[in-house]
């Protein structure tokens, strides 16, 4: 039996709750427009999630807490595209791990995704019944009552940390040195960026981390008095944000529209709104074969365009402008991210295993640079 429905119709608590009860099997899809997540039962226990946001994937999630660093990431990213394993297990096999610390982590990382969804004010979900991942997961099991009980906690303490740190270009300038009780490598490293400059997205993306993740280190030290928030600022945005769909005789008009939109907008090489309406569409129609690929040759055309303006992922990027720079630079954070990975070592296919910032977005960001004039790219070596 599969179910569907609104977040808005269907608190997330009700839904949690139906599926335990009913000791159902399967994979509860919850899609906000941005990000979609899935959460996996087996008999009514979740035994594991999932999320398209790259920052919640493990390796992104070790480094944000300071288990891994990103060249032990890209190394790992490498081996598993060779050898098709898990990325724990080959961390485990290369030692950069241990086998508690995964697990204590695997776990976090799962109650973590969920705990985000109940700060959602919407978001479409449906149940598919028995269906689960073809692949062997680590094996976990999440209590439905503890997850619900902590997500209520969660949404309250996010309410008074808003309170505080209004949203994610808030700027946090210390006013004491910044202390934690027990030394822990992921807080530090957030610590570490405060530097009366940085908001809190690009301090997210330096260290890999969520919003929440790091306005929850930055709110204990407001508490304690070492830290305040101020000069709220707009960044420098991608691409404006994708216009609301049209609407004809007062219906809004269908996925085919967006997919058009989208197609313009890649032949007039407007790539990041393309993807923007891209996403939409797929969003619309998750279960459509038809969409899926239709998404699949029009991210492809991206690519292939990408290519032709000399964007070769073997290529090593060279930074064409002065580094000391890069923060007056009229730049968004994703893309000054990128520019602080450029080494002159690092390959475009090495960096974009390090960014948190979906693939393809990501192959558009460097494609903007290279554009810009900010870098220029190095023959691959053989």
């Amino acid at each position: 039996m599969s179910i569907t429905g609104n977040l808005k119709t269907m608190e997330l608590a009700e839904l949690l709750q139906w599926l335990s009860q009913g000791r159902k099997s399967g994979t509860l899809h919850i899609n906000n427009g941005s990000v979609e997540k899935r959460i996996f039962f087996e008999e009514g226990t979740i035994v594991s999630s999932a999320a398209s946001d790259p920052k919640e994937y493990l390796g992104h999630f070790l480094v944000s807490h300071g288990y891994i660093d990103e060249l032990t990431l890209a190394k790992a990213m490498e081996m598993q595209e060779e050898n098709k394993m898990l990325l724990g297990k080959i961390l485990l096999t290369i030692g950069a791990i241990s086998e508690t610390d995964l697990d204590r982590m695997l776990r976090l990382k799962a109650e973590e995704s969920i705990y985000q969804i109940f700060t959602w004010t919407e978001g479409e979900f449906r149940f598919a019944d028995g269906d689960l991942p073809d692949y062997h997961m680590w094996p976990l099991s999440l209590s439905v009552t503890a997850v619900v009980l902590e997500g209520h906690q969660r949404v309250d303490e996010w309410k008074q940390i808003r309170a505080r740190i209004p949203n994610s270009s808030a700027v946090p300038v210390a006013t004491r040195e910044l202390r934690t009780e027990q030394s822990d490598p992921g807080v530090d490293k957030i610590l570490a960026l405060v530097d009366d400059d940085r908001t809190i997205q690009e301090i997210a993306l330096q260290t890999h981390s969520g919003e929440f993740h790091v306005c929850r280190v930055l709110y204990e030290q407001i508490r304690a008095g070492a830290l305040k928030i101020v000069r709220p600022r707009l960044l420098k945005a991608e691409a404006p944000p994708a216009p609301p769909p049209q609407k004809v005789d007062d219906e809004i008009v269908d996925v085919e529209v967006l997919l058009r939109v989208a197609e313009q907008h890649i032949e007039n090489r407007e790539f990041a709104r393309a993807i923007r309406h891209l996403r939409a569409a797929q969003n619309l129609e998750p279960d459509s074969k038809h969409i899926k690929q239709t998404v699949k040759a029009a991210e492809q055309r991206i690519v292939i365009a990408i290519r032709q303006d000399g964007i070769d992922m073997k290529a090593v990027p060279l930074l064409d402008c002065d580094p000391t720079s890069l923060d007056s630079l009229d730049i968004s954070p994703q893309q000054g991210f990128i520019l602080t990975r450029v080494n002159g070592t690092y390959d475009i296919q090495t960096i974009l295993k390090i960014t948190p910032v979906p693939p393809l977005e990501a192959q558009v960001l460097f494609w903007k640079l290279h554009q810009a004039g900010l870098i220029s790219l190095e023959s691959p070596k053989s």
